[in-house]
């Protein structure tokens, strides 16, 4: 039964990631805040694109006694790009929908590789109660779609298995981020929860002839994150960072996950207010004699 608790031990590592970069612990992270850009006004289109390299590290243990030991060090590397786009369609309303892809890939214990993609699609309503020279306030909430999946490879000479497992979540989000804004700069903090849920489903195959399939379901439990964006206004460039120790019990203590994230913003349409500001009202007048 040590290849099933070793199994069991590497699924939970490698699940780790995920739930790490999409901030499923409360930290405080230097990240890119869940909604395109810190403020708008009506009638203005805006796209995010952004792109993330990362890197977990960490060591994951097998706490059993018999041979073959399946613990070890885990080094895994990945990146994505998402993309944002928002629409202002009143004066302190607008709507945003997004995408990001991630993958990674790499080392998790001494016998086993992993693999991961994910894909997530979050919908939010925006409300901007307050905009001014020196301040922004932005609330939003909407709906979150995620799928995951997640392979891994298992190998200790003697014994070899695959394990596949994909999951589909669901649910509602929301927040909350204010700005406070510089000449050149912008310090942005925000806070967002989500409440997500949905259905797993593995597959483990081995060379004993083992085949293993199911799933189970999810129940909804609500996560909470807050951090604070950094943007420099020039070159309209978000660079943002997390450097975020995990430390809880089991497996997960001791993870250590480094994300560089690099954004940057376009505008894609003038706000209504500056196209109306831009009529050229003045010279029909000259040319009527009014």
């Amino acid at each position: 039964m040590n290849r099933y608790f070793g199994i069991n031990s590497l699924i939970l590592a490698s699940m780790l990631l995920p739930s790490i970069l999409f901030a499923q612990q409360t930290n405080f992270q230097f990240s890119p805040p869940p909604i395109p850009w810190f403020e708008f006004e009506e009638g203005q289109k805006d796209l995010k694109i952004s792109g993330t390299l990362l890197h977990l590290a960490g060591e994951v243990e097998d706490n059993d006694p018999n041979p073959p030991d399946m613990g070890g060090d885990v080094s895994v590397y990945g990146g994505g790009v998402s993309a944002f786009f928002r629409y202002a369609f009143r004066p302190h309303f607008a709507i945003d929908i997004g995408g990001t892809v991630i993958g990674a890939g790499g080392d998790v214990g001494s016998a086993a590789t992993m693999r991961m993609g994910m894909i997530t699609i979050p919908v939010d309503l925006e409300f901007q109660p307050i905009r001014t020279d020196n301040i922004a306030l932005i609330l939003f909430g909407g709906f979150n779609l995620s799928w995951l999946f997640l392979g891994i490879d298992i190998d200790t000479g003697g014994y070899s298995a695959e394990v596949d497992l994909s999951t589909a979540m669901r649910g509602p989000q929301g927040g909350a981020q204010i700005a406070f804004k510089f000449p050149e700069w912008v310090i942005s903090p925000f806070i967002m929860f989500s409440k997500l849920s949905g259905d797993v489903d593995f597959d483990i195959k081995d060379n004993t002839g083992t085949d293993i399939s199911g799933s189970w379901s999810v129940t909804a439990a609500t996560a909470m994150f807050y951090g604070i964006d950094i943007v420099y206004l020039p070159l309209d460039l978000t660079l943002s960072s997390i450097i975020q120790q995990v430390s809880s019990s089991g497996n997960n203590q001791g993870y250590r996950t480094y994300v560089l994230t690099v954004s940057y913003r376009f505008q894609l349409s003038e706000p209504s207010t500056k196209a109306r500001e831009e009529k050229p009202t003045d010279k029909r007048r000259k040319t009527t004699g009014v």
